[in-house]
């Protein structure tokens, strides 16, 4: 899955960043870096990431 496609499922399950942020112990400006590619994130977070909007 491609991270514009998680970005859309994201939106449209109404997930918020902040959520993802306190769930996965990061801030929500790195989240928001990463879904514009931007930055990087660790492999680590950005399975969490995934995890997270795949399973809420």
């Amino acid at each position: 899955m491609t991270q514009i496609e998680l970005f859309l499922m994201r939106r449209q399950k109404q997930i918020r960043l902040s959520d993802i942020a306190k769930e996965i112990g990061c801030s929500i400006a790195l989240l928001s870096k990463y879904e514009h590619n931007k930055v990087a994130m660790e492999a680590s977070k950005v399975k969490m990431y995934k995890d997270y909007i795949l399973n809420n």
